[in-house]
């Protein structure tokens, strides 16, 4: 074979054979890994989101990935193709928080992998990080035993209930930590980091937020 024959190989638009029993034991192998970062997600992270609804894609976002990796990996007009197509059609996710982003990163690395035929790379590097995840759950350092997340909601907010609501958490918690601020022409949310040494903290803290009109509060275990 001379060298423009391979060039024209090496481009060629037809798709290429794909062995079956390789490509299933690579998507079984996929969906294990993926049910094992859900299982993760749902116990260790910290996010103030809907864990289940959230880590429920992660098997969908790791098999399409494996299966666009599979179809393109030996193909460079495929992957051309697949950049053209990916130009017009974008992909948005509503990613609040950076632990949500590492998450969803791990599990397209697990479907990048996997569709590179490379799974005993993928299932190390997966095994490594994971474990390094669970142990730093398992290890925590005292202080964060009584931490919550603290939600405010108020609707229809006046000028000013913003920092009555900062005011009140700051005298009831040490150094409460806002995390998360959303607001809407009818809607304010507000969600701090507190710890909790005495649990009439927050019975006091959500009486004086409650004076507040229209006003909820929410505290979540983060453990």
């Amino acid at each position: 074979m001379n060298s423009y024959e391979k060039i024209l190989q090496y481009f060629n638009f037809a798709p290429q054979e794909i062995d079956i029993t390789l490509f299933i034991v690579n998507a079984a192998m996929t969906i294990l890994l993926s049910l094992i970062l859900e299982l993760t997600y749902r116990r260790c992270a910290n996010s103030l989101s809907n864990k289940s609804q959230f880590s429920y894609n992660f098997i969908m976002v790791s098999l399409t990935t494996m299966l666009i990796i599979t179809l393109v990996g030996s193909s460079v007009a495929l992957s051309l193709g697949l950049v053209g197509a990916l130009s017009i059609v974008r992909y948005r996710a509503a990613i609040k928080e950076p632990e949500e982003l590492t998450y969803l990163f791990l599990a397209i690395a697990t479907g990048l992998g996997m569709g590179a035929n490379q799974p005993v790379v993928t299932v190390i590097a997966f095994s490594i990080l994971l474990s390094v995840v669970w142990v730093r759950y398992f290890v925590k350092p005292m202080n964060k035993l009584n931490a919550y997340n603290l939600i405010v909601n108020l609707q229809n907010p006046k000028d000013g209930d913003m920092e009555k609501v900062i005011d009140i958490v700051s005298s009831k918690f040490s150094r409460p930590a806002l995390r998360r601020f959303d607001q809407s022409k009818s809607n304010l949310d507000l969600a701090f980091r507190v710890r909790v040494k005495n649990i009439d903290n927050l019975t006091d803290c959500k009486n004086d937020i409650l004076k507040i009109d229209n006003s909820t509060v929410s505290f979540v275990d983060i453990q």
